[in-house]
């Protein structure tokens, strides 16, 4: 796969993974709402919330030509940090934490 597929293949990959995003979103916001009981959940809820933003960004970067060229994998290089800072506040901690009926 070389340049146009992979373009739209990255580009509707990332509009399912943002749609997917929303009904916890829409959980943690409604129902859990921001807490801080310890720095863990205080951290995941500041980088639930600065994802959304990361995004917006990036969608941006993409579509202004006028930015300089490292714009856009600084915004996706942060994207990925973020991401990866929600996974180890939430499933890491989960899965080294929880005992499964052990």
């Amino acid at each position: 796969m070389h340049g146009p597929v992979v373009a739209l293949v990255h580009r509707w990959s990332g509009r399912l993974a943002f749609l997917f995003t929303l009904p916890v979103f829409f959980h943690c916001v409604t129902i859990l709402g921001f807490e801080t009981p310890d720095t863990r959940v205080a951290v995941h809820s500041l980088a639930g919330t600065f994802v959304y933003g990361v995004f917006a960004a990036k969608v941006l970067i993409v579509r202004d030509r006028s930015l300089p060229g490292w714009a856009l994998p600084a915004a996706g290089l942060t994207m990925a940090s973020v991401l990866a800072l929600l996974w180890l506040t939430s499933s890491l901690w989960y899965f080294t934490n929880v005992r499964f009926g052990i």
